[in-house]
């Protein structure tokens, strides 16, 4: 597959996961997958597909606001609302090879938080910013 298939094919992804259709998502990525996340790990395409699994069943909604792709990279801005950790902000980079996704890296993730949740008893980056307010870091 050429370069102008990355979009098609991130969004494919994309919209597989959001649908909860978790094999069509693994079927589009590749078996030497690199995930370069933070926190957690993930040894092989098999490790990343469970956890996809896992939490792509606790999102509840997902709405993508943009998708930019050049050659065989591409990038996706999403909101989606997790069930415990309510709406969350989503950029992610991906590379493209031959028909499948070779490297996934979120880019940024950003947690909202209700106003209920403001007390502080919630936990991550959104605590103390209202959405859509910026969160100055110290």
């Amino acid at each position: 597959m050429g370069t102008q298939d990355t979009p098609a094919i991130i969004r494919a992804y994309y919209e597989a996961w959001t649908a909860k259709d978790f094999d069509r998502a693994v079927s589009l990525l590749a078996h030497g997958l690199t995930v370069e996340v933070p926190v957690n790990e993930y040894p092989d395409t098999g490790s990343f597909a469970a956890a996809l699994k896992t939490f792509g069943s606790m999102t509840t909604k997902t709405e993508l606001l943009s998708a930019m792709s050049a050659g065989t990279e591409g990038m996706l801005l999403y909101d989606m609302d997790v069930q415990g950790l309510g709406t969350l902000r989503v950029a992610e980079h991906f590379t493209v090879d031959d028909g499948k996704i070779t490297r996934i890296r979120p880019a940024g993730v950003r947690a909202g938080i209700s106003p209920h949740r403001a007390t502080g008893r919630g936990g991550g980056g959104g605590v103390g910013a209202l959405p859509g307010q910026p969160r100055r870091l110290r």
